[in-house]
């Protein structure tokens, strides 16, 4: 069965999904690169897992690239997305807990995506022994996954640059301590991206910014997307933090583009993944307040250790892929001002 063809017109928040893959900007070398590979994507049900599995299966059905694709998850998977695959013989899906489990020795991936992880400050503030071994235990197990020659891809976060004050390149370090409140995420990826740093395993470490867009969970509490659902769910916007907090936020479709056209062109690599175009807290308030015709609730303050900026340079991926990021913010906000609505209504 042609994935491509399932009711495309029947299902509102489908049809975002499929129209936030974007193909136009990848390459026949790009496409052929992963022609009847095996890859593994780890937080299948996430905002950038669930993106690269739509976009394989675009590759599959537009290119004819017969890439067979497995999605583990540990939490709730979109229904609409059982749905659309439950046919696909390319794409399988297993719910599986990689902080106490295992996957088969047996199977073993060219690529393998590790996307699973708490990114939520909630999250992993809350299960912060989870969040350890998301980033450490599990990576070393994925490894074992991996074919001889294959490529380990690892989304890491902007998050470890924290206490830093100036604009930070990919050889910048964070300047926090282990009693930060946020240290269990912080610490972990660090460790995650030293792990695979000292291995001989081919990899690309990816310093990964919000990113929002089609895919993103209900229960996404992190400060744009609260906006958004409280927008849509209540009468008035709650603000979280000063609005004059600045905030980095990229597109689905950019940061998918980015990682796939750098992963194809470079192997023991770190890059940032994010926006160079910042944003204030008060400016996604007022876009979403427009949006939804919603007023402004009262102040609220943020989760303890939650940074008031963090300036991040993207100029060396951009260089190296010859890319121009092509949303921007206020156009990608309305995207997932529709995917949010679209879900809820």
């Amino acid at each position: 069965m042609n994935s491509f063809n399932y009711i495309l017109n029947r299902n509102s928040v489908l049809l975002d999904i499929l129209k936030s893959v974007d193909l136009r900007k990848i390459n026949k070398n790009e496409i052929n690169f992963f022609r009847n590979k095996r890859i593994l994507i780890t937080g299948a049900s996430g905002i950038i897992g669930i993106n690269l599995l739509f976009f394989f299966d675009a590759l599959n059905n537009k290119e004819k690239t017969s890439i067979k694709v497995d999605g583990t998850y540990n939490t709730s998977l979109f229904l609409f997305v059982k749905k659309y695959f439950k046919k696909n013989k390319l794409v399988k899906f297993k719910k599986i807990d990689l902080t106490k489990k295992k996957l088969d020795k047996t199977r073993k991936y060219d690529f393998i995506f590790h996307c699973a992880g708490y990114g939520q400050p909630a999250k992993f503030l809350k299960f912060f022994s989870s969040t350890y071994k998301l980033n450490s235990l599990t990576i070393m197990n994925l490894k074992e996954n991996l074919k001889n020659g294959g490529k380990f891809i690892y989304m890491s976060s902007t998050e470890i640059y924290s206490g830093n004050k100036g604009i930070c390149k990919e050889n910048c370090i964070g300047n926090t301590t282990t009693t930060h409140p946020r240290s269990s995420y912080i610490e972990s990826k660090r460790f995650g991206e030293s792990y695979l740093i000292n291995s001989k395993e081919n990899f690309l470490i990816y310093r990964v910014c919000l990113t929002f867009g089609p895919g993103a969970k209900l229960n996404d509490e992190r400060i744009l997307n609260l906006l958004l659902l409280r927008s849509i769910k209540n009468n008035k916007i709650d603000i979280y933090g000063g609005l004059n907090q600045l905030r980095s936020n990229l597109y689905i479709s950019d940061a998918i583009n980015m990682i796939i056209k750098s992963v194809v062109k470079f192997n023991r690599e770190i890059f940032n993944i994010n926006n160079h175009k910042m944003t204030t807290i008060g400016e996604m308030v007022k876009i979403v307040s427009k949006l939804s015709n919603k007023k402004i609730a009262k102040h609220k303050s943020f989760l303890k250790g939650s940074p008031n900026v963090i300036k991040i340079s993207n100029k060396k991926i951009l260089k190296a892929i010859n890319y121009k990021i092509s949303t921007n913010f206020k156009a990608g906000l309305i995207k997932t001002f529709n995917w949010y609505f679209n879900l809820i209504g």
